[in-house]
């Protein structure tokens, strides 16, 4: 019988399993793995950890992660031996970091923003139907409300934090050349999609269904 993976998916900060709307991979099992509400003091690998529980009891488990969520993937490479991660939109070690994330470990004055105003200057989004229909903008918007505020916060915290470095012979990356958060300069080994943002695993959602799928096709042929 062919070897088949089992899929989860983790979305990016400020989203939900909406992200992934376009994404379409019939065939496999999926499952997304919700935001959990950490602990006092929790650091990224330990948080990374109770994420990866799911994981654990599949044979061969592969995670789709965007932004933080595939910090968080990359993470999961650390104490998973057999695990393979697709990372899109996202960095797998401390070299590839962008100057915000690094001014924001050392000087972390956004931790002094309450979540709740910065969910309030959502509106800013709108400037963005400048560049991307407002459909795709009103959806982002959505998403960013329904974030639980104290993840949020937490997150805001430590992914300037994070030191991790995933194992890159278990991760494919995809990466946009029109990253803002995440300078494509800046990112090593990856698979270049032109014309990329950091949305692109929602604006681009079928071009990446195509990738995603040649992808999980060389790991595990049929």
């Amino acid at each position: 019988m062919p070897t088949k993976p089992h899929l989860f998916f983790i979305s990016g900060l400020g989203a939900d399993a909406g992200a992934f709307d376009r994404i379409g991979l019939e065939g496999y099992a999926q499952t997304h793995l919700p935001w959990l509400i950490p602990n006092t003091g929790e650091t990224m690998h330990s948080y990374a950890k109770r994420m990866a529980e799911p994981l654990l009891a599949v044979e061969h488990p592969v995670v789709i992660g965007v932004s933080l969520g595939g910090m968080l993937a990359a993470e999961m490479t650390t104490f998973i031996p057999h695990l393979k991660v697709i990372l899109i939109s996202s960095i797998k070690a401390p070299e590839e970091r962008p100057l915000l994330l690094k001014v924001g470990r050392l000087f972390p004055a956004h931790g002094l923003v309450p979540v709740a105003a910065m969910k309030r200057m959502s509106f800013l989004w709108t400037y963005a139907k400048r560049k991307y229909p407002i459909e795709d903008v009103q959806h982002m918007i959505g998403m960013f409300h329904r974030t639980d505020n104290r993840f949020m916060r937490w997150a805001m915290l430590n992914a300037p934090r994070w030191k991790g470095r995933g194992d890159a012979s278990r991760i494919h990356h995809i990466h946009g050349d029109k990253d803002l958060m995440f300078p494509i300069e800046r990112i090593r080994g990856c698979e270049i999609v032109k014309g990329g943002t950091h949305l692109m695993v929602y604006q681009k959602g079928s071009e990446m269904t195509t990738i995603i799928k040649r992808v999980l096709a060389e790991w595990y042929p049929r």
